[in-house]
């Protein structure tokens, strides 16, 4: 991996649905700015989404308006102006959902990983993966803009990957190759020449068959988003416009409604809201599509190298039992490095154990479908470990308990 030193962001932004996340996030962001991940010039912003969930569009709308803020206060304007945008290139990432079993996110999930060039070692997450491939493979070149991707993955490009942006301008997507089967829960881009149709929704197998590209695979709605300067210009005016304003924070002081909307949309979806709000989310989704239409929309390249690694269960995975022979039933007894003994059955996951782990934890049956963490929590002087027990399978949700 490399440091950062070729293309430079004038502003990075990293979303999250939380306010209580705020400021570690930002922290970590300023450490991996100390070393040398990001350049030293850049703003680091990290921003809560208005409402949870809010959706990527949303988040979009709300991170840019931020860091429009920002920028326009340091050029010495008293309000929001588009002309910040001129020569700055922005890079907001979203952090997404909330997981049970990853408790700071996908993006700073541990990774097997070492950066000897950085000035100070650290562990290596998959937002520096990520920050690294796109400062130092897939951005370079590009013009002032936007760029918005996931911390949900892990990307990798061929060494010889170049985009050209002769004379672009719109929005560009780089897609990830998958499995119809898989992209019926997820989406697709359907091309016509290198430019972008339309974007299909999950669920609509048949419609999707016909992204099908020649190895069968079909290009997912996963990889990086770029917006040109004229594009995020009209994404900014959106904060006064009724009723996407209801997606920033601006919305929020003055009583606008919540309002989640998608990145991308093809005009199907505006129909698709359904519930109390359904009348006001297909107003907003059409509004967007009024502000993106005649936008010219590309796909740079369906990266056939990417890797989308699914990390919801972090880094433990080597610990799983597989059933031989489709027995689900048998169980075997392993012994670990930690000298952990434990009857390990299908399905179960352990995550944060050690050899100085509680002994009615050590000697513990497992049933199927078990999930034991082990947290190590310091508050001052007070130094806990503490373990939860749940089922793979049980249907959790988070709520977020915390008031101030």
């Amino acid at each position: 991996m490399k440091m950062s030193g070729g293309f430079r962001w004038t502003v990075v932004v990293l979303t999250c649905q939380h306010k209580d996340s705020v400021y570690a996030f930002q922290r970590e962001l300023e450490l991996r700015q100390q070393r040398g991940s990001l350049s030293q010039g850049a703003l680091v912003l990290t921003v809560r989404d208005r409402q949870e969930p809010l959706g990527s569009g949303g988040a979009t709308l709300n991170a840019l308006l931020v860091a429009a803020e920002h920028l326009s206060s340091r050029a010495g304007h008293t309000v929001v102006t588009a002309d910040v945008l001129d020569d700055a290139h922005i890079l907001i990432l979203h952090t997404g959902r909330d997981f049970p079993w990853s408790s700071c996110s996908r993006a700073f999930c541990w990774l097997p990983a070492e950066r000897p060039e950085q000035r100070v070692q650290a562990p290596v997450c998959c937002v520096d993966l990520l920050l690294d491939c796109l400062t130092n493979q897939v951005c370079p070149g590009s013009p002032p803009g936007v760029w918005v991707c996931s911390t949900d993955m892990v990307l990798t490009v061929p060494p010889e990957f170049v985009l050209s942006w002769d004379g672009f301008s719109g929005v560009r997507v780089l897609a990830l190759p998958g499995d119809v089967s898989y992209a019926t829960n997820h989406g697709v881009y359907l091309t016509d020449q290198q430019v972008l149709a339309s974007r299909c929704l999950q669920g609509n197998r048949e419609r999707i068959k016909l992204a099908v590209m020649h190895d069968g695979k079909v290009p997912l709605v996963s990889g990086p988003v770029f917006f040109s300067r004229c594009v995020s210009e009209k994404l900014l005016q959106t904060h006064v416009t009724p009723p996407l304003d209801g997606c920033t924070y601006l919305g929020l002081d003055s009583g606008a409604p919540p309002l989640q909307v998608p990145a991308l949309r093809n005009k199907a979806s505006r129909r698709s809201a359904v519930g109390p709000q359904g009348a006001a989310v297909r107003s907003g989704r059409t509004e967007l599509w009024k502000i993106l239409s005649g936008t010219p929309l590309s796909l740079g390249e369906c990266l056939s190298l990417s890797l989308s690694l699914s990390l919801s269960l972090s880094l433990s995975l080597s610990l799983f039992k597989r059933p031989a022979g489709g027995d689900s039933t048998g169980c075997k007894k392993l012994t670990f490095c930690l000298r952990l003994l434990l009857l390990f059955r299908t399905g179960c996951l352990l995550s944060g154990l050690e050899s100085s782990t509680s002994q009615s934890i050590r000697q513990l049956s497992l049933a199927d479908d078990i999930i034991i963490q082990g947290h190590r929590i310091e508050l001052g002087e007070l130094k806990l470990n503490v373990y939860t027990v749940m089922g793979a399978q049980d249907d959790l949700q988070v709520h977020n308990t915390f008031k101030r």
